[in-house]
């Protein structure tokens, strides 16, 4: 079997790598950058100006839009980059801001309407130009979008949150960054890295992909190792670190392969509700873990050892499934991450959910379509966790 290495792109990591920032836009040939950064960030603007300046380049700023893209809000990114005649980005922020910037970038270089890049899964191939450079500084240990082939935006042509694909050119991880979150969106981006990388390795043999394989174990156990202390202790420099690693192998491990039901529902769940994206991450990971008890012991193998639970040769898998997902459970409890009782959702959105999911088209390019009706048991079995 053959498989694509996609988008393994320059990354600058580690404390201090923001400080490389005008260099890098000045090794690109840039002369005026737009640093695009969102609305918490606005105490870190001027730094990244001055980094900028201080290689004699021009930068202006825009704040970008609260909550995730959209595609009016993005069409205004695009006419003051327009207006400025910006020839780099800067996006400081976490997924949404990055994904605003690579979209954004994506309809200036191939021109037309930020919706003629949003038709979803059938039209991947709309717009092959990129725009370069756009330098990715993330701020939250989440989505990895920073090194992601692909970007999440709201068409509001048909009210559908759709993918897209446009990467960004350079990723720059400083923890500096994320060392400031607050401990609930440090819980609830990390979560998402995890799951990212967790998800993506439930896929392990229906899309085969070594190097999907290695960046998912790393990014699984990093996560579960280090994200309890990441939010309990938020001055821990070395949790911090490795959360903006789980992260980012989570950013390359989905360009490499996809996720799978755990994303699917917590789609359903921010799509519906408005609630933060990594807050739908964390029921649906759950989904995810009880539903491969009795649908994937062959996953429940691959998980266990990143979990830190045994699975010797003769094991009963459902047994262990089980205790990776009390581990899970116990984790999500910890961190302060709520179950859709909890998020204000009715039981009843489980049997929508699970009908809804059944006609994702995700299932298209995802192989091995679920079990839906053990997927809307293990919705219902999880709602109050």
């Amino acid at each position: 079997m053959a498989w694509n290495i996609h988008d393994l792109h320059d990354a600058i990591f580690g404390t201090d790598a923001r400080k490389q920032v005008g260099r890098k836009l000045k090794e690109y040939g840039c002369t005026k950058a737009v640093v695009i950064y969102d609305p918490a960030l606005k105490d870190y603007v001027g730094e990244v100006v001055e980094l900028i300046e201080a290689e004699g380049l021009q930068a202006v700023i825009y704040q970008a839009a609260n909550g995730e893209p959209v595609s009016s809000e993005v069409e205004k990114y695009v006419d003051f980059c327009k207006k400025e005649q910006i020839d780099g980005m800067v996006a400081l922020g976490g997924g949404s801001t990055m994904d605003t910037a690579k979209i954004g970038g994506k309809t200036l270089a191939n021109g037309g309407k930020v919706t003629d890049y949003l038709g979803g899964y059938t039209a991947l191939g709309a717009g092959n130009k990129l725009f370069k450079p756009i330098i990715c500084m993330a701020t939250t240990s989440g989505t990895g979008s920073e090194v992601s082939y692909g970007l999440m935006c709201l068409n509001e042509e048909n009210n559908k949150k759709t993918f897209c694909l446009h990467t960004a050119t350079l990723a720059i991880d400083d923890p500096i960054y994320p060392a400031n979150m607050d401990p609930y969106i440090t819980a609830y981006t990390g979560i998402d890295a995890l799951a990212h990388c967790a998800e993506s390795l439930c896929n392990t043999y229906a899309m085969e992909n070594w190097m999907a394989d290695m960046l998912c174990r790393e990014g699984v156990k990093t996560a579960f190792d280090y994200l309890r202390t990441a939010v309990k202790e938020p001055d821990n420099t070395e949790a911090r670190a490795r959360m903006s690693w789980a992260a980012m192998c989570g950013g390359y491990a989905i360009t490499e392969r996809k996720t799978s039901i755990g994303h699917s529902v917590s789609n359903q769940i921010s799509d519906t509700f408005h609630t933060h994206h990594g807050e739908g991450v964390a029921c649906g990971i759950l989904v995810q873990a009880l539903y491969n008890v009795k649908k994937s012991p062959e996953i429940t193998k691959v998980w266990a050892p990143l979990f830190g639970v045994d699975c010797p040769e003769d094991a009963d898998l459902e047994t262990v499934g089980r205790e990776i997902y009390k581990k899970l459970l116990d984790l999500l409890k910890d961190i302060g991450l709520k179950s859709m009782k909890k998020l204000g959702i009715s039981e009843d959105f489980c049997d929508t959910a699970a009908e809804n999911i059944s006609k994702d088209k995700k299932w298209a390019i995802v192989p091995n379509p679920p079990d839906f009706e053990e997927v809307r048991r293990c919705l219902h079995e999880t709602w109050d966790f």
